[in-house]
């Protein structure tokens, strides 16, 4: 018997051992005893570069960071005030100010980062409203989809690009990039530390917060060669704010830097493994009085599906119990129906002018004559039988609510929909790095990254997912300088040229089927019980008793390119950057032998889809133009002009058999255009950026292309972005930023929405007194229906919804002499529409966070509270084809952190 809180695996359970940290903190502290006996390599540490870090550390952390360099951008090493494209940085004192752990955090500070969720949980970045890359030190590493829980506590730096990435890098997404970078023991400017320093930090706080970490690094000698290493470790056993849904987390990431390892190379080594174990969830059952008033709809499914009583719903007891009318298809099953989109006046109705129908369904009609214990007044068989009606011709008795339990009450945010059961994921980068950049006019690199993805996803929902992704690349990198005396004076030329390979493999297996709203969060506590747990393959894949798999499917995708670029300076002031680039591709994939729950007879007996195969080379070009100036007092106007090849794989890194097969290949592409200012002022504590873009999708214009579903966003984005950071004292600083974009489909793209019973026209059943005894979404809640958008309405609503259009942040800290200090922010994101027919409005939200530090010798203390007014916030999920589900994000929260530096 299947019960939700004993679960049967059928595979290894993922995870580090917790031993694991300790033993490898003990290895590198002994390390470091051994370091600390023998005389450090390099020049003296001073200030400057007596940190364990890879950024240039400023009196206050959330200093203006103008002159801060960044190769990240467009592959120069150049000051951000000199780069031609919309950048921010994040250094390692901001994210341990700001309480930065996540990817929800880092919308605090940088603009057009504010990211959806997938289940609530939020593993890549948005930038600027659409799905971006993540980079790792420079190298582009698999997408983290909401899988794992991104952990940027463990980062040094964080650097957030928009727009599609620099032709040095390949290919990439079109809203942007981040770039992490992980703590070192060598400084930037080359040297180490004369001895080794670390730190040991506690966390606490609300919803059981529970977090351990320490980092260690110093100088290190291997027979005449000197270098530098770093060594870091986290621990977290918390819980969350949905009351179902814990956070595990083991991270253990070590670097390593010897000089002179091969002549005069560097070696650059490192790696960050981590095992991630949470779950994901949503508030179900959303209508805009839960958003406005907190009234959820309560209510358990009327027929039990669970026929034989083992604890779990299988794929043929649903056929049995909840019948369907003709065969079985696409649109056409016990819990999933299709209904037509109506007409008013012979053309498609608005969406929220569908014809209100009464009466109920047939089924349920039926159903209480045969048990009128269930309506005892007769309200509901006084309807009469009525309703919408799908396209099958009836409407299965599995969705409707029992009438007994159906109940309007005020929600308990915590509790949540927790679908999954477990989300495991294993992840680990590693890389090697040569490096040769004692010429200043000269350097050369060649980088190897491997990153993987083993994830399993449990749930209680017939969807149950083994993913495993690697990736693999190696990337040559020179960079000369023309020496000046061959130039003219006015002129400067700096040139870069790249060629890299990368291969990356995918493979997905899972059994289909998401039943969201069956579960009621208002009754039994929030628990699942027999009636809304299904089987699915992971714990049984049976086609009697349980669910078989539905997707067996892989891929595998190189990407072998070569580019280059030319950094160009005119009379000192006039800056132009070229750069272009060429990407060949080959692609695989395939889908095996897998159960076809839609085939007209698969209710009869097994039905299994065959393998199929296929192949496809594409290539593609990128290029880019930016020219920049540096005028008097400080400014500098710069326009980019770029078009960059994406390549069209998933969410998970797999392209698609269809997407392969597709007439116009498997890479796309993704142009932008940003124009902008920069400055300066007061010796660089005062600096201001303001952009404007466009940025879209440009290789697409029907939506019956088998690539507009691909993750990269077939939308145009257009706005404005302002940043400004000042420090009028060195004890205080403000930083502030404001973002107005607007997204939109650039095809009619055609796809299917889902309606709730309200929407899709069913009537409220009221007593005689008028009161409301069976709200018209009770009807539908134990399913889930869809309806095929037309054309002519989705001309009418192209907007990308989900993002809010303005987004404001705040930032403000002052630090006392008596080691005392004070932060105070907040953020402001206007209304949205959840989904797309703007059925559905998330009100705007104004979130208000604060700090208290306090510093003494080697101890650090700081409480952040989060939220600290209070306020209900909802976030839109990662797609907007329906009303019904959306993320609740926390309440007020307080932490604390206990720092010893040593």
């Amino acid at each position: 018997m299947r019960s939700p809180n004993e679960r049967k695996r059928n595979m290894p359970a993922l995870g580090f051992k917790a031993t694991d940290l300790a033993i490898a903190l003990a290895a590198f502290l002994a390390t470091s005893a051994h370091a600390q006996s023998t005389e450090a390599g390099g020049s003296s540490a001073e200030s400057d570069a007596a940190v364990l870090t890879d950024i240039v550390v400023s009196e206050d952390p959330l200093a203006s960071i103008a002159n801060e360099t960044t190769g990240s951008s467009i592959g120069f090493a150049k000051p951000i005030l000199d780069t031609p494209r919309s950048v921010s940085f994040v250094s390692s004192e901001q994210i341990q100010l700001l309480g930065i752990s996540s990817v929800d955090d880092l919308t605090r500070v940088v603009p057009g980062t504010f990211t959806t969720t997938r289940y609530g949980l939020q593993g890549g970045i948005n930038v600027r409203g659409v799905a971006a890359d993540m980079y790792f030190r420079g190298m582009k590493r698999i997408n983290m989809q909401g899988h794992a829980r991104t952990s940027l506590a463990a980062m040094d730096s964080i650097e957030v690009i928009k727009g599609p990435p620099s032709p040095i890098f390949g290919m990439g997404k079109i809203g942007g990039y981040s770039n992490l970078t992980p703590k070192s023991g060598r400084a930037k400017i080359g040297t180490y530390l004369e001895q080794a320093q670390g730190f040991a930090q506690v966390v606490g706080g609300d919803y059981m917060k529970s977090e351990i970490s320490a980092g260690a690094g110093g100088p290190m000698t291997i027979g005449n060669k000197t270098g530098g290493y770093y060594v870091y470790g986290l621990l977290e056993d918390s819980e969350s704010y949905v009351k179902k849904v814990g956070v595990t987390q083991r991270i253990i990431q070590a670097t390593s830097t010897l000089d002179n390892f091969i002549g005069p190379f560097r070696l650059e080594v490192g790696t960050q493994a981590q095992n991630s174990i949470t779950s994901g969830a949503y508030m179900n059952r959303v209508t805009q009085r839960l958003l406005d008033d907190g009234v959820y709809i309560s209510g358990q499914p009327l027929i039990n599906l669970d026929r034989n009583g083992d604890g779990a719903i299988g794929f043929k007891e649903t056929h049995e119990m909840s019948p369907i009318k003709g065969n079985v298809g696409g649109s056409n099953r016990p819990l999933n129906q299709t209904f037509a989109w109506p007409m008013c006046n012979g053309v498609p109705c608005q969406p929220d002018e569908f014809p209100k129908i009464a009466g109920i369904p047939e089924t349920m009609y039926n159903y209480l004559e045969a048990n009128p214990t269930l309506d005892p007044d007769r309200y509901l068989r006084n309807q009469g039988i009525g309703g919408p009606v799908p396209t099958s011709g009836q409407l299965p008795i599995g969705f409707v609510l029992d009438p007994r339990t159906v109940q309007q009450v005020k929600v308990d945010q915590r509790r949540n929909g927790a679908f999954e059961t477990e989300q495991n994921a294993r992840l680990a980068v590693i890389y090697a790095d040569l490096v040769y950049d004692a010429d200043p006019d000269f350097q050369l690199k060649n980088q190897f990254f491997h990153d993987f993805l083993d994830s399993y996803k449990n749930s209680y929902l017939p969807y149950g997912e083994k993913q495993d992704i690697h990736l693999w690349e190696d990337k040559i990198t020179a960079t000369y300088r023309i020496p000046d005396e061959k130039l003219p004076e006015w002129l400067r030329i700096n040139t870069l040229a790249s060629v890299n390979y990368r291969e990356t493999f995918g493979k997905i297996t899972s059994s289909g089927g998401d039943y969201d709203y069956r579960q009621d969060v208002m009754f039994n506590n929030g628990n699942h019980y027999p009636n809304t747990i299904f089987w699915n393959w992971l714990d049984n894949p049976s086609y009697d008793t349980g669910a078989p798999t539905t997707v067996v499917r892989d891929s595998t995708f190189s990407e072998m390119g070569v580019g280059t670029m030319f950094d160009i300076d005119f009379f000192t002031n006039t800056n132009l950057v070229l750069g272009a680039r060429w990407d060949n591709s080959k692609a695989e994939a395939n889908d095996y032998d897998r159960f076809n729950e839609n085939a007209s007879n698969a209710v009869n007996g097994g039905v299994w889809l065959p393998q199929r195969t296929t192949r496809s080379w594409d290539d593609g070009t990128s290029w880019s133009v930016s020219l920049s100036q540096k005028l008097p007092g400080g400014i500098r106007p710069y326009i980019t002009k770029a078009l960059s090849s994406v390549a069209l794989d998933g969410a998970n890194n797999i392209i698609v058999y269809e997407t392969v097969n597709a007439p116009g290949g498997h890479i796309g592409e993704a142009e932008l255009l940003e124009y902008g200012v920069k400055g300066s002022w007061l010796q660089d504590t005062l600096f201001f950026t303001l952009s404007h873009f466009k940025q879209t999708r440009t290789d697409i214009s029907s939506a019956s292309d088998p690539t507009a579903s691909a993750e990269v966003s077939s939308t145009e984005t257009k706005g404005i972005e302002t940043e400004l950071k000042w420090s009028p004292v060195p004890n205080a600083s403000i930083q502030a930023y404001a973002l107005f974009a607007k997204a939109k489909y650039i095809i009619p793209q055609s796809g299917t929405y889902e309606f709730n019973g309200r929407d899709l026209g069913f009537q409220d059943v009221l007593d005689d007194n008028g009161n409301v005894i069976y709200p018209a979404e009770a009807f539908l809640y134990g399913g889930r229906v869809q309806m095929t958008i037309p054309t002519a309405i989705l001309e009418q609503y192209n907007a990308r919804n989900g993002s809010p259009e303005t987004q404001l942040g705040l930032n403000m800290n002052y630090r006392f002499r008596n080691g005392v200090g004070v932060l105070l922010g907040g953020n402001w994101f206007s209304s949205t529409y959840s989904d797309r027919l703007e059925m559905l409005k998330i009100p705007s939200s104004t979130t208000i966070n604060g700090a208290v530090t306090y510093d003494v010798g080697k101890w650090h203390l700081k409480v952040n509270g989060y939220n600290i007014t209070d306020e209900r916030i909802f976030r839109a999920r990662n797609s907007d084809t329906g009303t019904n589900l959306v993320s609740v994000m926390p309440r007020v929260r307080y932490e604390f952190t206990v720092k010893l530096d040593f």
